[in-house]
């Protein structure tokens, strides 16, 4: 169709493909990209700082599961209703004082806490749902965006007028770590075992649910169309209502599991919020499948750079080292996300002229600007989770399994078109 557009006809020769670098970077997933840097970046500093890094992995995943929960319930909701719900965290938050009102006010087992849990926040999302947002349809997404954190504001002072702001203990007692064998890494069977396992349970349910029965295909073709799926006969309310119900099921599970990690009190699921919106983007916004994804990368980025930052605090890191390391990652980027010949160029000698000083720093010692140090190095493990996300809103503003939106920028996006033959043009 593009083609006909463009003025060609079906007897001109088809381009002959070229089977280089550039043929395969665009017929590789990208999910798998994400998949194969993450083990590449792993492997290079388990190298460089040693096992550290692998338990920080193994701690990474179990947090990176709570994200996935947490990214897949507000990726539900946004598919369907088109705004980033800023109260998505505190409903995790409601979530683990519906646990623990009933594990502990109760002194019921943390199981019924649980399924209370759930339906509480199933039946809250309904609620909001039906006094609120279906009352801003029409209007856009940003009434709806800020009536959520309105809503969020309003959570988190009810809890705390409940309960005050003193931190509070679910009944459950995790054992002591497990060593792995001669591995030197410990493993939890509680606070990671069991929060992996709910994660693999539940994120199958969802595949299940999405691919295979009415209610998934109901919403899958309202998070296409909602118009179209209003004409086909599906009951677009109802739809709508049990998004909100699934969505609040997986953020109460989501909030019991990190309030056995860390705890219960009010802005348990405000502060993990920013997280779960930077897996949503990395994986793809409106994508439960990339939510999943999304959330292990990020969890395991996070946890690492507590370990890296831990391991350069107090050390004298070159000014001249940042600089460089800025105008490499500057030059890089640049020269990826420009379509522009004279400019990629002019990126690519930026990033040479850093990759020059990060030789001239590392080799030869190189720090005409003195140096700095790192104070409280682990406090800064939310940096790297962050950095992933701006590099996806760089080179790949869809995430890695979102639907692609060449006019949106991205190279690696307008790359694929091209090879494909699709007459879209370069971001630039």
């Amino acid at each position: 169709m593009a083609d006909r557009m463009a003025g060609t006809t079906d007897a001109e020769p088809a381009a002959i493909p070229s089977f280089g670098l550039t043929w395969l970077l665009t017929r590789i997933p990208r999910w798998a990209y994400a998949i194969l840097v993450l083990i590449v970046a792993i492997a290079v500093l388990w190298a460089l700082i040693g096992k550290p890094i692998l338990q920080a992995v193994v701690t990474g995943l179990a947090v990176g599961s709570i994200y996935v929960l947490g990214a897949s319930g507000l990726s539900l909701t946004y598919g369907i209703k088109k705004f980033a719900n800023f109260a998505h965290g505190d409903l995790m938050t409601v979530g683990a004082y519906a646990a623990f009102y009933v594990n502990v006010t109760l002194s019921q087992n943390i199981y019924l806490g649980v399924a209370y849990a759930i339906l509480a926040v199933a039946i809250l999302g309904v609620l909001l749902e039906l006094s609120i947002f279906r009352q801003l349809e029409g209007r856009g997404p940003v009434p709806a965006l800020i009536a959520s954190v309105g809503v969020s504001l309003v959570l988190q002072n009810a809890i705390s007028a409940l309960y005050t702001t003193n931190v509070l203990y679910l009944r459950v007692t995790p054992p002591q770590d497990i060593p792995l064998g001669g591995t030197g890494l410990s493993f939890n069977v509680v606070k990671q075992g069991v929060t992996l396992v709910v994660a693999v349970v539940l994120i199958v349910f969802l595949h299940v649910m999405l691919r295979y029965t009415t209610l998934g295909k109901a919403m899958r073709a309202c998070s296409d169309d909602m118009d179209l799926a209003r004409t086909s006969g599906i009951k677009v309310r109802n739809v709508i209502l049990w998004t909100w119900a699934i969505s609040g099921a997986f953020a109460a599970v989501a909030g019991v599991l990190l309030a056995v990690i860390v705890n219960v009190f009010p802005l348990l699921g405000f502060f993990v919020l920013l997280f779960i919106f930077a897996a949503v983007i990395v994986g793809g916004i409106g994508s439960p499948y990339g939510a999943m994804l999304g959330g292990l990368i990020i969890g395991v980025v996070q946890k690492m750079s507590n370990v890296v930052f831990g391991q350069i605090q107090n050390q004298p890191i070159p000014l001249s080292f940042v600089l460089a390391a800025v105008l490499l990652a500057m030059g890089l980027f640049g020269a990826l996300i420009t379509a522009e010949r004279r400019l990629r160029l002019g990126f690519l000698s930026i990033a040479g002229i850093g990759f020059g000083m990060v030789l001239a720093t590392s080799i030869f010692g190189w720090s005409p600007f003195g140096a700095i140090r790192i104070e409280g190095g682990a406090e800064y493990e939310s940096v790297g989770a962050f950095l992933v996300m701006i590099v996806f809103l760089l080179l790949m503003p869809e995430g890695i399994m979102g639907a692609h939106r060449q006019a949106a920028g991205g190279r690696i996006a307008a790359l694929r078109g091209r090879r494909r033959g699709v007459g879209v043009k370069e971001p630039g």
